[in-house]
């Protein structure tokens, strides 16, 4: 089934690239109905230092289409192929826009919270996810979403929010009165880009609200910061408010060679205290799920960017920190060793 998604994908870019460099001018008019294709391939090993044991993934394989309809409408569309051997449908939503400023979209999408959470893959700085945003929300949800951008003294700012099924992409013939709501607001004044969101959800019979704050740093395409807070508050007390954070920065390196122009030293430190993802036990309390942990990580990436093209390969080296006692498995912060190779265009 996956093959043939697969195929029909291919099928229909290569049809697409057919027909935009066919000569024929009938074409012409048509042209503009053909969607843009990226795909991103993200291919791993990692070294489970401590135990030795080892694992090859296929991490990413997307795709994604988007394109316009009319000046006002447009689409995206975007699929993982295979997530750790899974496949996925990420994204599917319809763009309306009025005008400049105005973007509304409809469909599965991204709820927005975190600058971190909100890359796409192939702009990670690291192979894995920090800590505050792998384990903290669910990034997507089907909904209704808008964002307005304006220009305040110069600067660019915007703000979007939306509503959502609390329900997962998977369930969406279910009835509900509850629902998701997500609002962030940016924005990039020199150097410097702040943003702050807010996020509210419902698990089970549990509402569960998010506060998050940033700021990124950028200076002379040399060097880059960030850091990131975030607060995860239960309603009713149900369980302890979680605390996570993540500072991250890198120092780029300009090269002269064919199989690479860029080479960055990588640096990370976040942590998160003990997390409830929704799992109850036998008396319906919420249990926790991902312990506390702290993280260090360092790393080096050679880039291969020209045009399009965007090429990572990434050592990355993880060593996490718990409390006194606890017993880490590979798949529960066990100190890894990563070497990923990150294709995108």
């Amino acid at each position: 089934m996956i093959t043939k998604r697969l195929l029909s994908i291919i099928s229909a870019a290569a049809i697409a690239h057919a027909v935009t460099a066919a000569p024929d001018s009938t074409s012409a008019p048509y042209k503009k109905f053909l969607p843009e294709v990226h795909a991103t391939l993200r291919a791993r090993y990692e070294l489970a230092t401590e135990s030795g044991n080892g694992r090859f993934q296929v991490r990413n394989a997307r795709v994604n289409l988007n394109g316009s309809l009319t000046d006002f409408l447009g689409y995206y569309l975007r699929a993982d192929f295979c997530d750790r051997g899974s496949f996925k449908m990420l994204d599917a939503y319809a763009i309306f826009k009025p005008d400049a400023h105005w973007r509304v979209m409809m469909g599965q999408m991204r709820v927005p919270l975190s600058v971190d959470a909100s890359r796409s893959v192939h702009n990670y700085w690291f192979a894995n996810r920090s800590l505050p945003t792998r384990d903290m929300w669910g990034s997507r949800k089907v909904g209704l979403k808008a964002r307005y951008s304006f220009s305040p003294a110069g600067a660019s700012a915007f703000v979007e929010g939306g509503i959502f099924s609390s329900a997962s992409t998977s369930a969406q013939t279910s009835w509900s009165k509850n629902y998701t709501y997500a609002v962030i607001g940016a924005v990039e004044a020199g150097d410097w880009t702040p943003e702050i969101g807010f996020q509210s959800n419902e698990l089970g019979s549990t509402r569960v609200n998010l506060w998050n704050m940033s700021l990124t740093w950028e200076r002379d395409g040399l060097w880059e910061a960030e850091g990131e807070v975030l607060w995860k508050c239960y309603s009713n007390n149900a369980a302890r408010t979680v605390f996570a954070y993540n500072l991250m920065a890198r120092r780029f390196f300009p090269l002269n060679c064919r199989f690479a122009n860029r080479l960055s030293a990588d640096l990370r430190f976040d942590s998160s205290t003990d997390n409830c993802d929704g799992a109850r036990n036998e008396h319906g309390d919420l249990i926790v799920t991902q312990t506390a942990r702290k993280r260090l990580t360092v790393g080096a990436t050679l880039a291969w960017l020209k045009g399009p093209v965007n090429t990572h390969l990434r050592l990355n080296y993880e060593q996490y920190f718990h409390k006194a006692g606890h017993i880490s498995s590979p798949s529960d912060g066990a100190n890894r060793l990563c070497l990923e190779l990150m294709l995108h265009f």
